[in-house]
């Protein structure tokens, strides 16, 4: 049974493994691997609950046809734990599934629970602003391995990974949604569309989990701050550790606020795209350990913010991205953001003095695959270009001004 400081790294260990992925399958891998450092286990799966009364079932370690058939989505009737998804029950504890009756009823699909050789487990329901959206459930080979206890740390665990993962899910549905549209009509009007209220969709879910994060996990993080910080005595070897526990956690209170504000751009809404592009800059500026110079200038007189607004978040969405990957791969000094107006064209212009862009990066699944896919939703045109005199890098970002303003109105 690991202790409250272990218990705490743990939990940190976990917020800054999933905060940044977006693949659902990496988002799981990454929670389950953490995880292990709290709780030892074989299989772990979450299961989220649809509308239609249907679930689907995500698997980490192994895999059993509860996730891995052709149709995924099953009733929630037919679950073995069926009573902690319809919340009859707080969570289950059993020291073998195998005999345990509760796992078996008719019609129950409790097969892979054999299958798989799943005997103690633990199952905790997942719960967003206190409604039950799924459930977290952690399984051993071995028999009586769990406890009360541990029912403890996995709803914590539940509890911080829960936000997530239903941000993730709404996401995934927009987007099936979207194709499913596009596939019935066939018309390029509808892709348009659809890849807008995509973009909207996982827009208001990115800042409803920002302000998740902050009223619950950063308030708990900071409440734990302040409770380590009246702890006295001790053994000198303690109280180092403790400090270096604190400083840990200062650390992560950072790095959580700057996902906050990631995901919940309130400069934006307020004050405006340069506003915004340039309070991401001072962040970035604040949590750079080496020399770098950064400047946004805005010689369009503030048309970015004529955009619609979902045009105007994509637009910024990417000058992030730019920027990140400059600072994370062109070992550059200096960043110079200008924002112009071309007739009926808005530019926005990222510039390093990094080592510049090589041509195998513009084929690579990182961050410029998500800056072509962000700038394909807003029909927006992205350049490339390696600078020489001086080194670095240009992302040059064109978007039609009348094409962010007309659609706002054919939606």
């Amino acid at each position: 049974m690991p202790n409250a400081a272990e218990a705490l790294d743990c939990y940190l260990s976990i917020a800054q493994a999933i905060a940044g992925p977006t693949d659902y399958e990496l988002v799981l891998e990454n929670f389950a691997n953490r995880l292990r450092a709290l709780i030892a286990h074989d299989h772990l799966d979450i299961v989220l609950l649809h509308p239609s009364g249907t679930q689907i079932c995500y698997e980490a370690r192994m895999h059993t046809s509860w996730s891995h058939t052709q149709n995924p989505t099953k009733p929630t009737e037919e679950s073995p734990i069926r009573a902690v998804l319809r919340g009859d029950v707080p969570y289950l504890l059993t020291n073998d599934a195998w005999t345990d009756p509760r796992f078996h009823f008719d019609g129950a699909d409790s097969q892979p629970i054999f299958e798989a050789d799943l005997h103690s487990r633990i199952v905790v329901p997942l719960r967003v602003q206190g409604e039950l959206i799924g459930s977290l459930a952690i399984s051993s080979h071995k028999i009586d391995f769990y406890n009360e206890e541990l029912v403890v740390l996995a709803q914590g665990a539940a509890d911080l990974v829960s936000a997530y993962l239903f941000a993730l899910e709404r996401g995934k549905e927009a987007k099936d949604s979207a194709i499913a549209e596009l596939e019935a009509t066939g018309r390029e009007r509808t892709l348009r569309i659809g890849a807008l209220r995509l973009t909207e969709g996982m827009e208001r879910e990115r800042q409803r989990l920002g302000m998740d994060l902050h009223d619950q996990t950063l308030a708990d993080l900071a409440r734990i701050r302040r409770r380590m910080s009246r702890i006295e005595g001790g053994s000198a070897a303690a109280m180092t550790e403790l400090a270096s526990l604190q400083d840990e956690l200062d650390h992560c209170l950072d790095e959580v606020r700057g996902i906050v504000e990631d995901m919940k751009p309130g400069v934006l809404a307020l004050f405006g795209f340069s506003e915004a592009v340039d309070a991401h800059l001072q962040r970035c500026l604040k949590n750079m350990r080496r020399p770098m110079s950064m400047q946004v200038d805005d010689a369009s007189d503030g048309q970015m913010d004529a955009l619609q607004d979902t045009v105007r978040t994509a637009m910024y969405r990417i000058v992030q991205e730019a920027v990140n990957n400059a600072l994370k791969h062109a070992e550059c000094s200096s960043i110079h953001v200008r924002i112009t107006r071309e007739g009926d064209i808005m530019n926005v212009t990222i510039d390093d003095d990094g080592t510049g862009i090589e041509v195998a990066d513009l084929d690579s699944q990182s961050g410029i695959s998500n800056i072509k896919t962000r700038a394909d939703l807003i029909s927006a045109t992205v350049h490339f270009e390696r600078l020489k005199k001086p080194n670095g890098t240009r992302v040059l970002i064109m978007v039609p001004l009348s094409e962010g303003k007309a659609t706002s109105d054919n939606i």
